[in-house]
């Protein structure tokens, strides 16, 4: 080895000693990994999943919020809904509140909208009336009652009872809370009340065969609070998550095994101490 490359070596000595004595640490090991942190970060990753779902549920609400209202309205696709027998109802409409009326005020929960067109000549009749009273009406009628209704992709499923036809039509019946009829497009706006409810489609004239496009619609104006309520809560819950997860997966150094006093490497008054002649430059070369 040359006189040059011992003097790079040395060079590089000194200056890792010199690092030792500046940061007073000769090795700083990571230190592991405890069961404690293990649960934070296992904690943080759930809720982080928590705030995602959060998030994504406040967005579908925005969208239908903005995009699936009509006239103030959010409503349903259009589907039809038909049936052999004289009458299509839907039963076991129980709303109730509890005593909590201002539920039912038109800023929350307050209407609801029924429209239905027949696609033949015949005169089509939407009501909502007391379950009872319908019940009393139809008790002996065939009819169908939709069970459950699926709109991706559209299937209704109607649970049929036999009988005979009505004895009067359903336009002079008087227990309607609300009833529309007519041809073409039929709209019914209810004004939501307490109470057992049951809905009812037949023809104006009460014969059989009863077939209607039906769209239904609510104003249900507290969705767009709900909506921004679940989108800054999950911003919250993600940020907060996330920021746990950070804190716990850092791994901070432990102190040094050992430390080099700070006076080794100073001499007096605080100043450095002078280096240490390079005895290799000295040396005279090999004869």
């Amino acid at each position: 080895m040359g006189a040059a490359s011992r003097r790079l070596v040395c060079n590089a000595l000194d200056v890792v000693q010199a690092d030792g004595s500046t940061s007073g640490h000769r090795y700083r090991p990571l230190v592991p990994v405890t069961a404690g942190r293990v649960i934070l970060i296992v904690l943080g990753s759930i809720g982080v999943l928590a705030g995602i779902a959060l998030l994504a549920g406040g967005g579908f609400l925005l969208y239908a919020d903005r995009t699936q209202r009509e006239d103030g309205y959010l409503t349903t696709p259009t589907k039809r809904f038909a049936t052999p027998t004289y009458a299509l109802t839907r039963t076991r409409l129980e709303i109730d509140t509890d005593g909590e009326g201002w539920v039912l005020n038109e800023s929350w929960f307050g209407k609801v909208r029924i429209r239905g067109e027949s696609p033949g000549d015949k005169t089509l009749f939407i009501g909502i009336g007391p379950q009872a009273e319908v019940a009393r009406y139809l008790g002996a009628v065939a009819h169908a009652n939709v069970q459950d209704i699926d709109f991706d992709p559209f299937r209704a499923t109607y649970l049929s009872v036999s009988g005979r036809a009505p004895q009067t039509p359903p336009v002079e019946q008087r227990f309607w809370a609300a009833s529309a009829s007519g041809v073409g497009t039929q709209t019914l706006t209810w004004k939501v009340r307490d109470g057992d409810w049951s809905v009812v489609l037949m023809n104006a004239d009460g014969s059989r065969v009863v077939a209607a496009d039906v769209d239904l619609g609510a104003k249900l104006s507290f969705l767009l609070w709900v909506a921004i309520g679940l989108l800054i809560g999950g911003v919250l819950v993600v940020g907060g998550s996330t920021a746990l997860v950070v804190l716990a997966a850092r791994r901070r150094q432990s102190p040094a095994a050992s430390s080099v006093p700070p006076s080794a490497g100073t001499g007096s008054g605080g100043r450095p101490a002078p280096e240490p002649p390079d005895r290799s430059i000295e040396e005279p070369p090999p004869s």
